[in-house]
């Protein structure tokens, strides 16, 4: 695609959920325990089908839970390999890689710092931490063995997840600091791009992390996540099949989108917090930057206020031990080993994760815990 065409994807959006978020806040009036309600029923992801919604919520539920003719079951199954095996560091690609990507996009930025306020104000969420746990159990959710079969928390989860935008779209519309040159809140070439940055760039970040994965696993996991837009509301042929093509897709709209704002500058920061704060200590304190200016690059880090070059030794000289340890392993491995050790130790972290003085609840299936050594 080109500039033109991905710009007019900023005003388009999803009209299935829009519609059946429209009729909910419209059809009575404005009431905030209502609101709260509906919040509440969507942030629990996996939950089956809530009480209290009217009934063309279950109908959406029903209607929109079947896998599309063009799933390929054995791919999603050797995707679910992949993450039964790299779990810990494909979580962490969330971190360092999928949602600083995300930040850099100067426009939809806008639209990640104001959800974050506005269902803050609401009082289901507060901080960047709540929403970090979510993303996670989003992607466990929908990447575990049978996660999207019928009986899996994924199905459900995407579909909660396509209501939540088309909520959030509602009302960031109706505000007054919403600036039109931005497109329209989650737009197509959002989702699309976000889309992309949980598949085909999180398949990218294993490499770099000295993960070879072969075309076939490559292609099997950007198949797993197509299958995961079409119940999130994108439109299908913005979800390229193949590894190549996903990414050059993904790749064409992030450089479409990037530049710096003070919210993609905010977020990040924001981010880099969260990890030193889950890492006990203070020695790796400077360790989650070097992961993001390594897995993203000068531009990226560039535009979301990074330092760069890396001036930081402590990620270099951590990875020199896990060289020098094994000679019979390069810089690119070392920092591979490097990158692992930290997925596994801040992914315990997050497991045991407490919150306003209460454990989060972050749930991951016992056949992972083992494969993980949680």
């Amino acid at each position: 695609m080109n500039t033109s065409e991905l710009r007019a994807l900023r005003q388009e959006t999803d009209p299935v959920a829009d519609e059946i978020i429209e009729r909910y806040f419209t059809e009575s009036s404005f009431d905030r325990g209502k609101t709260l309600l509906f919040f509440d029923a969507l942030t629990k992801n996996s939950d089956p089908i809530p009480p209290g919604l009217p009934d063309y919520f279950e109908k959406y539920f029903y209607d929109t839970e079947f896998l599309p003719p063009w799933a390929d079951k054995n791919k999603i199954a050797q995707a679910e390999g992949l993450f039964e095996t790299y779990g810990p560091q494909i979580l962490m690609m969330l971190c360092v890689k999928s949602l600083p990507m995300a930040y850099s996009c100067g426009d939809g930025a806008q639209v990640l710092l104001k959800t974050g306020r506005l269902v803050e104000q609401n009082g289901v969420v507060s901080g960047v931490n709540r929403r970090l746990m979510e993303t996670t159990q989003f992607v466990v959710s929908v990447a575990q063995k049978d996660g999207l079969g019928p009986q899996g928390k994924g199905i459900r989860t995407a579909q909660k997840v396509r209501l939540m935008h088309a909520s959030i779209r509602y009302f960031l519309s109706k505000g007054q600091d919403w600036d039109p040159s931005w497109g329209k809140p989650i737009n197509q070439e959002d989702m699309a791009g976000t889309l992309q940055s949980f598949s085909s760039l999180v398949v990218e970040g294993l490499g770099q992390s000295a993960l070879i994965l072969t075309q076939q696993e490559k292609d099997a996991y950007v198949h797993l996540w197509r299958v995961v837009g079409h119940f999130i509301g994108v439109r299908p042929d913005l979800c390229p099949e193949g590894y190549d093509t996903a990414h050059a897709f993904g790749e064409a709209i992030f450089t479409d989108q990037r530049k710096a704002s003070d919210a993609g500058k905010e977020l990040a920061q924001s981010l880099i917090a969260f990890m030193e704060y889950m890492l006990p200590g203070n020695l790796f304190d400077h360790l989650p930057l070097f992961f993001l200016q390594t897995y993203l690059g000068k531009d990226t880090s560039i535009a979301l206020g990074l330092d760069w070059p890396p001036k930081n030794p402590l990620g270099y000289f951590l990875q020199k031990i896990f060289t020098d340890v094994d000679s019979a392993i390069d810089d690119a491995q070392g920092f591979g080993k490097l990158a692992s050790y930290f997925a596994t130790k801040f992914l315990f972290s997050m497991d045991h994760f407490y919150y306003g003085g209460k454990r989060a609840k972050f749930w991951i299936p016992p056949s992972l815990r083992e494969n993980w050594r949680m």
